[in-house]
């Protein structure tokens, strides 16, 4: 037969007529707990170890009920229980502590939220924009090469590499925060793809338009409910690769001028994105690659602010970005 519990205990005065100490009872109704596994041994420890006077109580009720059995022989199965008791709490408050690391996901999600938001304030206001360096995607298109007045510095994303919850939860924070920088279709299109969350997450992207993959990249990113705010960089590159449409044409007529910017991969996939709140379109730096003339990036700009920033469509919905 299983001991009596704490509340047991109670209905039969024991604690009272044993002259059990405050702290003999919190330790007492802590061990029920532990025994319902309301709390786990090392919570159950804990509380002993917190305190010499809990460890002193404990000694204590021992002590008294020793003496209550030789008293009073009747009482000898309620001093055991108690006894007995004790005993599981000195084993758990002995017992070395699991050092596994703070228990973070035992936190409400809203105190979760804040140590993310400290954790990634200072990364997201150092950087104005995040790259991932080196190039994860297998194309040919160029590297990132840093804006020579600033300075660049590595992110720490130590957070992100502790477990899979706390990754996705700090990751999901961090793409709504900080503005991501695309040095290339190539590499959107491969992050869009591989990265759920990132898809469900993003807010603000940058990305220098070129690269075989653009018209991909650029349906992909339509689809992405949390983006409000997109930068695109063009430069001579960025019609080196031509709509299948254009591409046939030219097969045919050979003496066409060269290709515009209406006529690079992906301008029909870019034009369907809805939605944006800032849109903006900027020129590559001239150590990077060619540029394009002014003209033809203020008339993109204009064409891409009075499309993209349009409400989407009724029926666009989070079930067309598993698509």
């Amino acid at each position: 037969m299983s001991a009596p519990t704490f509340y047991a205990q109670q209905m039969l005065n024991l604690h009272s007529r044993f002259g059990l100490s405050e702290n003999a009872k919190i330790l007492l109704r802590a061990h029920d707990d532990w025994k319902l596994r309301r709390i786990d041994q090392d919570e159950l420890g804990r509380i002993v170890r917190l305190s010499t006077n809990m460890r002193k109580a404990v000694t204590d009720t021992i002590t008294k009920c020793a003496s209550i059995m030789r008293k009073q022989p009747t009482e000898v199965k309620n001093c055991v229980d108690i006894i007995q008791a004790c005993t599981d709490i000195l084993t758990a408050a002995d017992k070395p502590p699991i050092m596994s690391g703070f228990p973070l996901m035992k936190l409400p999600a809203e105190i979760r939220r804040k140590v993310y938001t400290q954790y990634a304030e200072k990364l997201v206001s150092r950087a104005g924009g995040v790259v991932s360096f080196p190039k994860k995607s297998n194309c040919h298109c160029s590297g990132y090469t840093p804006p020579t007045y600033c300075q660049s510095r590595r992110v720490d994303m130590a957070l992100a590499q502790t477990c899979s919850k706390v990754k996705n939860e700090f990751l999901d924070f961090f793409y709504q925060k900080a503005p991501l920088h695309f040095t290339c279709s190539c590499e959107l299109r491969d992050g869009l793809k591989s990265n759920p969350i990132l898809r469900k997450s993003l807010r603000s992207v940058k990305v220098h338009w070129t690269g075989p993959a653009s018209d991909q990249a650029f349906a992909l990113l339509a689809k992405c409910l949390g983006l409000k705010d997109l930068e695109v960089v063009i430069s001579r590159s960025t019609t080196a690769y031509l709509t299948p449409r254009e591409d046939e044409m030219r097969l045919f007529f050979t003496a066409l001028k060269p290709p515009r910017l209406a006529e690079a991969r992906g301008i029909d996939e870019l034009l369907t994105i809805r939605g944006m709140n800032n849109v903006s379109v900027t020129h590559l730096q001239a150590r990077q690659g060619a540029r394009r003339s002014d003209e033809e990036r203020a008339s993109l700009q204009v064409m891409l602010r009075t499309k993209l920033k349009l409400p989407r469509p009724a029926g666009f919905d989070i079930e067309d970005q598993d698509q």
